[in-house]
C-alpha cells in the first residue's frame, strides 16, 4: 500500500491511509468475495533443487548506482483493521465504481519467468516456506493453470493462463542484526538476475527471506514481527535499474505465517506464504512499475481491496487459503470462476 519517500512519489502517507479505510468499508461492499469452499488434496509433485548461485563481488556499487527504485509494500493486518482515513488528492477520471481500477499507460506483464530466490535455507523451500510438498513454486505452478490467474486477463489484455514459467535459486546472504535493507535485497536481486543473465519484463524475481529475519525500508517502517511499534509491511513489489540495460522486476517475501500477515484461517505455513506470493504476484503483472493499473482515488492496486478476504480456493491442483482478486469486470473480488 505505501510508496517510500526517494523510490515514488504517487502516494503519500494521507492517500496510504484513506486507501486503508476504503480497503476495511470494502469488506462490507465485498461480502460477495466470501464463500467457496472447494475441496482439494494437499500435495504437490516433486521439483528439481534450486539452483544455488552467489552474491556478484561488486554488487553493493551496482546497487549503490542504481535508479528508478520503485517500491510499494502490503501492509500489516494491523494497519489496516481498524482503519484511518485522512484527506487525499481525488482524480478527475471516471471509473465504473469507486473500487475499479483504471489504467494510467505503464507497461504490464503479459508472460514472464518467475524466478525464485531462497535466501538462507538450507533444508529447502518446503521446510522454510510451505507446508508437506507444498512450496512457494508449486503455489506458482498451480496459479499458472488456475481460474484464480484469469482474472488477470481483463488488465494485461492477453490470456494470462499457461504464460508464467518457473525457476527456482538459492543463495545465502549476511545481514547486520539479522535485519535485512532494501540495498541487502537489491544485492540479491542484482546478483540472481546477472547469474542468470535474466532482467526485463519477461522475468519476476521472487525473493524469500527465512522466519526469523526482519526487513526494514527505513529505521520505522520494517517487517519486523519481533518489533510491533516498526511492524508496517508483509511484502512489497517493485522495479529497479541496475544501468541502463538491466530493468528488473522483483518481489520481496519475508516469512509471512506470522501474526500480522496470516489470518486466523491460515493455519498451515503454505497459506500465508500463497496468499501474499500471489498478491505481490498479480500486482507485479498488472502494475510493474506503480504507472499502470491502480484505482486513481486510493492508489489501491489489484489485489490491495482483496486483501483480507482469505478464503479456502482450489487453485490449480490443489486447495489453499488464499485471497481473491478485485475484478473490474464484476466490481467485487472473485477466484476467477465467475
Amino acid at each position: 500500500m505505501h510508496a517510500f519517500p526517494g523510490k515514488h512519489t504517487r502516494f503519500d502517507r494521507w492517500s496510504s491511509l484513506l486507501a486503508c479505510g476504503l480497503v476495511a468499508t470494502a469488506g462490507l461492499l465485498l461480502a460477495a468475495c466470501q464463500g467457496d469452499a472447494p475441496t482439494g488434496v494437499a500435495g504437490g509433485a516433486a521439483t528439481t533443487a534450486p539452483t544455488a548461485f552467489t552474491l556478484v563481488p561488486g554488487a553493493s556499487r551496482a546497487v549503490a548506482t542504481s535508479t528508478q527504485r520503485l517500491v510499494r509494500t502490503m501492509p500489516t493486518v494491523q494497519l489496516v483493521d481498524p482503519p484511518e482515513a485522512g484527506p487525499a488528492g481525488v482524480s478527475t477520471r471516471t471509473v465504473n465504481s469507486p473500487f475499479d481500477l483504471t489504467f494510467n499507460g505503464g507497461p504490464v506483464v503479459t508472460s514472464a519467468t518467475s524466478r525464485n530466490v531462497y535466501v538462507n535455507c538450507a533444508a529447502g523451500p518446503a521446510a522454510c516456506w510451505g507446508t508437506g510438498t507444498l512450496t512457494p513454486a508449486t503455489y506458482l505452478e498451480d496459479l499458472n493453470h488456475s481460474n484464480l490467474i484469469e482474472v488477470a486477463d481483463q488488465y494485461l489484455r492477453e490470456n494470462a493462463a499457461g504464460q508464467f514459467r518457473l525457476t527456482e535459486l538459492q543463495t545465502t546472504a549476511t545481514f547486520t542484526g539479522n535485519t535485512a535493507s532494501l540495498d541487502d535485497v537489491f544485492e540479491i536481486i542484482f546478483s540472481a538476475s546477472r547469474f542468470l543473465n535474466a532482467s526485463g519484463y519477461h522475468n519476476i524475481f521472487h525473493v524469500f527471506l527465512p522466519k526469523g529475519t526482519d526487513m526494514c525500508m527505513t529505521p520505522t517502517s520494517c517487517y519486523s514481527p519481533d518489533n510491533p511499534s516498526t511492524f508496517t509491511f508483509c511484502a512489497f513489489h517493485g522495479s529497479v535499474n541496475f544501468g541502463p540495460d538491466q530493468h528488473v522486476l522483483f518481489t520481496v517475501q519475508p516469512y509471512q505465517a506470522v501474526p500480522g500477515c496470516q489470518l486466523l484461517n491460515q493455519t498451515r505455513v503454505i497459506d500465508a506464504t500463497a496468499s501474499t506470493l500471489s498478491h505481490e504476484f498479480f500486482e507485479a503483472i498488472t502494475d510493474p512499475d506503480l504507472d499502470a493499473w491502480f484505482n486513481d482515488l486510493t492508489g489501491n492496486e489489484v489485489s490491495d481491496l482483496c486483501f483480507t478476504f482469505r478464503n479456502n480456493e482450489q487453485v490449480g491442483r490443489h486447495a489453499y487459503v488464499v485471497q481473491e482478486e478485485y475484478s473490474n469486470t464484476i466490481h467485487l473480488c472473485t477466484d476467477g470462476a465467475r
